[in-house]
Formats: C-alpha cells, structure tokens, sequence
C-alpha cells in the first residue's frame, strides 16, 4: 500500500448533509452525499461515477482494522481513520480551516485600490496573510507585497497581477488574475491635486460620497437625479475604487464620510481603509444611509464613541440640561418648529481621540443637517445641539487636566450667510430683512454657539457640484486654539466642466471632498 497520505476533506453542510472531496490524480472529485448513507452505498456510488479509475476503496480504523460496508458515512469519515482508493491512503480531514473563495476585483487602473473578496471557512480573516505576485518577464510570478490591499501604483502598468492567500493549516489559494494594469486619464485627474503634508499638522478630510440609494428618487416616476451622467460612472463598482482611491492619495489622518451605505462601509471602505479604524450610524429608513467616521489607528487611539439622531439632544432623558429647557421653551412658544426639529432624524457622531504621540485629545463630531433650506431654522437647532454635546464632552476632559482640541465636519447643507453658517463662524444667529419676527429674536436671545470656532476648509469654488445646484455647503471647522495650515486645492475648474456636474467620469460623487491641515490646539504633535 502506498502510503503518501494524500488528503480527503469531508464538509459538514448541515446535519444531514456531507461534502466529500477527494483529490484524484487527474483533479478533485465533490461528492454531496446523506450522513446517515452506509458507507458500502458511496462505494458503490464512486465505482459507477469513475468506473475508469475507481478499482478498490475501503476505510481503515485507528487499529488497522477494515470498516464494514453499512457503517453511516458521518461515523466511517471521521479524522482518526484512513480512506484508502487504489491501495492509496488518504488522511480524512474533516471541517478544516479553508480559503473557499479568493477574488480581486477587475479594475486594473493605476492609482487605485485592491482589496480580495475572501469565503473562509474555520478560520478567522485576521489569521489570514497575502502575498500579492505579478508576472515577470521571464514568466515567473514575484511578490510586491504582503498587506491585505494593495495600491497599484505607476510601476505596475503594463503588468499582470494576482494574489496568494494563505494561513495556519490552510492551503495557499490563487485568485483570478487581473490586467495588465492601465493608466487612465481620468483617475489621473480625480486624483492631481494630492499635496504633501506638513509635519506636526493632522489632516482632516470631509466626504459627503453619495449613497447609491439616492441615484434615483423612490416616488412615482422614479427618476434619475444625475441625468448627465452616464450609467457606467453612476455604478458603484466604479465610484467606490475611486473615492477609497482619493483617501489613499490625501493620506488624511480624520475622515468624516456622509451618505455612507452599510455595504459600502462593510464591503469597501473598511477592507480597503486597512490602516483605519471605522465607525458607520444610519438614519432608520428605508434608504439605510448615514454618516462615517474615521481615523488613522496607528496615529490616534480611540477614548470615547457615540452615535445619536440630533434631536434626542432636546430631551430630558439625554441629560443636557441648557437644551432641554430650549426644548421646553421652543415647544411651548413655537409649536410647529418644535414639530419639525423631532421628525427630521438627523444623525451625528463623535468621537474623543488621544493622539499616541503627543498624547494630546481630540474631539470629532461629524452630521449631514436636512438639505430643505425652507427648514432652515430646524438646521441651526439641530447644529445647536450638536456644538453643546461637544461643549459638553470637552468641559468633561478638560477638568480632568486634558488639553482639547475640536474639529467639526459634514455637509452643513448650509451657504454662506445662511443662518448655520453664521451660527458656527459667528457663534449668534444672524439677523437680516427676511429674518425678523418673534422667532428671530427668540433665537438671537436663546442660541449662541458655545464653541469658538474656525473655518478650515480654505476658499473653494464649490464643494457641492451638481447640473442644478453649484455652491459651497460642505464644512471642515476646527476650535480657535488650533491653527489652520494648508487646504488641498479645489479640483481644476476645466476638470469640473468637463460634464454638467458631478458625478462624472473624473468625480465620484455629487460633492467634492474638503482636506485640511490643522495643527492641534496651537502646538505641534
């Protein structure tokens, strides 16, 4: 008997139900039998599916003895016996850890990001390691790295690449291979305008991405919103790569994502933003979108997280008193706005992060306000609320001898010289012509921003894009004890008329990302 202890596996599919595997010398044979099949049956199965190449199978015991034909294929595969075809021995092993499925995507275009799609099975991703290969001129495949993703940067053009997955006890598996990497024109210019970064300086990036599910208007007629834009640049296999490709590019420290889906947080932003942690809140709905936060974990460590709909802020059980009374004071004098600030779930997150070096605390807050400008009023409150929980949190640290630091991100839905604007540049309600009334110097009298704060997001000619609508709605703030270095320029305005609006070919989203540095509380880290 030949004894080169080739293997079988056996897969438990449920408790009925057995997949055999076993590796033939021409190539692996699946077998989907019964548990409770006598092993005698499978012989007879094997024998009438290979009758070329099945002569003798049997089972041999833990002591050498031969099992019998009627024992249950669940007893007679078990890893302690020996499964022998052709006077050939076979070790069974049952349940392994395995690889069962290893893909990379087919966008091989220089600038961006590959991540796998990994099936493991017994096995935790964690304990996996990679290899990725491309082909040499002599044929030969040499590894380019060993990280979980990988950036195809401009050396690789022109090459094939593929990727070797392995782990402890698991059989190393090839995914497709991919290429030859190309240059495209317009990832080229999505990405130009990256610039280096100052030591000392964190930079900051904010990111409404535009969900998927906002593409289309769910009433009747359903209609597209980006009409210019051409179905394949709309597809979200084309715009995820490219909106991880820009944070890879940026290199920032803080990312403050808004219209984040669950599947883009899980299936993309998080495998291929490796070096980061995440946090992801969405609005209940139907459109399952929210807000995303998140930080470099070899920088910053995390101390604190929470998640919350903005108006919870005005109630009793939050605990904050100044806006509970607010809240009181508002809903007996101005019903309707009391109303409106409840059913409008506007979603906010912060975050207190430690930097490992300086050893120094951050507070991040991170929201998308409601894009009606007629509800104007209710976004001041919702942002109201928002700067007294960070006024709050840092109060907390700072008595306990932390210096703090604040930076305030999102899509502020919000012009210059709206009312939002004003609140957080200004800390009061500005009061013009169109605003005045009992409302108004209610809101001059009872709001006033309790954080000192700072635009950090330069002059851009647009963050917000669109055929119908072109302005600057997006905020990067950060406290005025910081100091504002360099703003990543705005794209090229050749660039951005190269279609209607965005999104395009070159621009992933409808909004276009803020990247700033800030250098914490005045002092380098």
């Amino acid at each position: 008997m030949n004894c080169n202890m080739n293997r079988l596996v056996v897969r438990t599919l449920s408790k009925e139900r057995l997949r055999i595997t076993i590796n033939l010398p021409s190539k692996a044979k699946n077998f989907e039998r019964s548990s409770d099949e006598a092993f005698g049956g499978f012989v007879k199965r094997l024998k009438s599916k290979l009758p070329g190449e099945v002569k003798t199978v049997a089972i041999i015991n833990s002591s050498g003895s031969f099992i019998k034909d009627n024992v249950e294929l669940c007893d007679a595969f078990i890893s302690s016996n020996k499964f022998v075809l052709n006077e050939v021995c076979y070790d069974i092993s049952v349940d392994p850890p395995t690889i069962e499925e290893l893909m990379i995507s087919n966008t091989p275009v220089a600038g961006l990001v590959l991540a796998p799609k990994v099936k493991v099975i017994n096995i935790a991703i964690t304990n996996l390691m990679y290899k990725w290969e491309t082909k040499a001129t002599d044929g030969n495949w040499e590894e380019i790295s060993s990280t979980g993703v990988l950036l195809l940067y401009p050396k690789l053009m022109g090459k094939l690449v593929r990727l070797c997955c392995f782990g402890p006890g698991v059989e190393p598996v090839f995914s497709n291979v991919i290429g030859p990497v190309i240059d495209d024109v317009f990832t080229n210019s999505l990405l130009s305008r990256a610039i280096s970064m100052e030591y000392g300086f964190t930079r900051i990036m904010s990111y409404n991405i535009l969900a998927d599910a906002f593409m289309e208007s769910r009433t009747d007629p359903i209609r597209n919103f980006y009409p210019y834009c051409p179905k394949k640049f709309q597809m979200r296999k084309y715009r995820e790569p490219r909106i991880v490709a820009e944070v890879w590019a940026h290199k920032p420290h803080i990312i403050c994502m808004q219209e984040v889906e669950d599947k883009t947080f899980s299936n993309c932003l998080l495998p291929m933003l490796e070096k980061y942690h995440g946090h992801i809140t969405v609005i209940k709905g139907r459109f399952k979108a929210g807000c995303a936060m998140f930080f470099k974990a070899d920088d910053f460590e995390e101390c604190h997280y929470e998640s919350f709909p903005l108006p919870d802020l005005y109630r009793e059980s939050f605990g904050i008193e100044d806006l509970h009374k607010l809240g009181q004071k508002i809903s007996s004098k101005f019903a309707d706005i009391w109303k409106d600030i409840g059913i409008r779930p506007v979603m906010t997150q912060i975050a207190v992060l430690r930097h490992k070096e300086s050893e120094k605390l951050l507070i991040v807050g991170n929201t998308h306000l409601f894009w009606n400008p007629a509800y104007h009023v209710i976004a001041l409150l919702h942002i109201h609320a928002m700067c007294t929980k960070i006024q709050g949190v840092k109060d907390v640290y700072e008595k306990q001898g932390e210096s703090v630091s604040v930076v305030i991100c999102g899509d502020m839905n919000s012009q210059i010289g709206s009312l939002v604007h004003f609140y957080l540049t200004d800390g009061t309600v500005l009061q013009y012509q169109k605003n005045k009334g009992e409302l108004f110097d209610f809101l001059k009298e009872n709001v006033r921003n309790p954080i000192k704060l700072q635009l950090a997001r330069g002059e851009p000619n647009y963050t917000n894009y669109t055929a119908d609508f072109k302005d600057v709605i997006d905020y990067v703030l950060c406290d005025e004890n910081s100091t504002v270095g360099q703003v990543t320029p705005s794209p090229h305005l050749s660039d951005l008329e190269k279609s209607e609006g965005c999104p395009s070919a070159i621009f992933p989203s409808d909004h276009l990302p803020i990247i700033s540095d800030v250098l914490l509380g005045g002092r380098s880290i």
